[in-house]
Order: structure tokens, then C-alpha cells, then sequence
């Protein structure tokens, strides 16, 4: 016994091939739940009006459910008008919205003086993801679970320029 089989190149050529077929095969599967997952997010339907009561104004965030299962805990997700950055939230009074139903919230027009941002709706999915919808672009973020993030260095991504400013806003937006 004076070495080993190591097996010939045809038959070391089928097992790479046949272990990348196999990862290629989860990936795909993957991908495409992942699509299915956000396609149900996106048939969430948002938008804004804005009003003016005798006692104060507010902007009002409607949220229709066209998708075929409730969503779960809306929050309105606004910010102040001071530059600092920071997201606030504002639950919505009932805690789902089933299929073809439609809530608003009503977010303060003025917070301490100052004039607020309405920024997007956070809302969880019957199967328990959590997710952003952009109330300007329509864009649809899946919420990360660990919040990070300096504020002098989000200051410093701003000034970069306006893409520079998309990308932290949806990066801000997702773990809201």
C-alpha cells in the first residue's frame, strides 16, 4: 500500500459540478422566498395628507392592506426638523389591519416649535418580519435587528452628497 486513489479528473470534474448545481439550487430557493416576502410588504399602500384641525395640524398617514393577510403593529415613523437625525414613532391605535382595510395615523405637524418630517410607516408581517415603507419613494425595507450607528458619522455621510444622503436615509429607515 503504497498510495492512494485519489480518483480521476472526470469524476472530480461531476462532484464540483454537482456541489455548485446543489448551492446554486438553495440560492435560487432563497431568492425567490425572499421576493415572495417582500412582494407582500409592497402591497402595503401609504400616503399622506395634510391637515389643518381648529386645535392644531397634523399630517395624516394613511395605510391601506391590499395584501392577503393582516399586518400587524404600524407605527408612523417621523422626525423633527432639527437636524439631529433621530426617528420617532408613533403607534397606531389598533393593533392590526386586516386584509382590504384601511387606519390612519395622525402625526404632529409642530413638535417643541419646530416642524416635523413624516418619514414612513413600520409595520410587522403576519409571518413576523418586521419592515419600513418609505413614504416618499415607496421603497420597502426589511428591518434589521441590530441598531448601530454614530451620529457624527451619519453628519459626516450627509455632507457627501445627495446619494450619500439615500443611502442613510434607507439604512436609517431599517433599523427604526
Amino acid at each position: 500500500m503504497n498510495g492512494l486513489d485519489w480518483g480521476t479528473v472526470p469524476a472530480w470534474f461531476s462532484a464540483v459540478l454537482t456541489g455548485g448545481s446543489l448551492l446554486l439550487g438553495f440560492y435560487i430557493l432563497l431568492r425567490d422566498r425572499r421576493k415572495a416576502e417582500r412582494n407582500e410588504a409592497l402591497k402595503v399602500v401609504t400616503w399622506t395628507e395634510r391637515l389643518v384641525d381648529d386645535e392644531r395640524s397634523f399630517i395624516r398617514i394613511h395605510v391601506r392592506n391590499t395584501a392577503d393577510r393582516p399586518i400587524l403593529y404600524a407605527n408612523a415613523l417621523y422626525s423633527k426638523g432639527d437636524g439631529s437625525g433621530k426617528i420617532l414613532s408613533l403607534p397606531a391605535t389598533v393593533p392590526w389591519v386586516p386584509k382590504d382595510e384601511e387606519i390612519s395615523l395622525d402625526v404632529p405637524r409642530y413638535e417643541n416649535g419646530r416642524r416635523t418630517l413624516a418619514l414612513g410607516l413600520s409595520f410587522q408581517d403576519a409571518d413576523g418580519f418586521w419592515w419600513v415603507k418609505d413614504i416618499s419613494s415607496h421603497d420597502v425595507y426589511r428591518q434589521t435587528r441590530h441598531r448601530r450607528g454614530d451620529p457624527s458619522l451619519r453628519l459626516l455621510l450627509r455632507s457627501f452628497g445627495t446619494y450619500r444622503l439615500y443611502r442613510q436615509r434607507k439604512k436609517s429607515l431599517r433599523r427604526a
